[in-house]
């Protein structure tokens, strides 16, 4: 990541490499805990609707991908959208 502080400003807590690791560390744990779930009996689908649903870590897979396909989609939408940077100076 590259840090843009400016000047004398000092970096906020978030900043720090110990909070991202560490945020890092419990949001990848929180994720594989939510994956391995799926295959508990208690968290699957009793009576799934389709037969894929009642696969272990269905769920955590399909919304990885779909979140994958939105972020990856987004950014060939923005190219479609986006204005110049000098769109609002061209006007005046």
């Amino acid at each position: 990541m590259a840090d843009h502080h400016h000047g004398d400003e000092k970096p906020g807590w978030a900043d720090a490499k110990v909070f991202r690791n560490g945020f890092l560390a419990v949001l990848v744990i929180a994720s594989l805990g939510a994956a391995a779930a799926g295959f508990l009996p208690a968290f699957q689908k009793e009576h799934p609707h389709f037969e894929v649903e009642g696969l272990g870590a269905f769920f955590a897979i399909y919304g990885f991908a779909a979140f994958a396909f939105i972020v990856l989609a987004g950014q060939h939408l923005r190219k479609l959208v986006a204005r110049k940077e000098d769109y609002y100076e061209e006007r005046e």
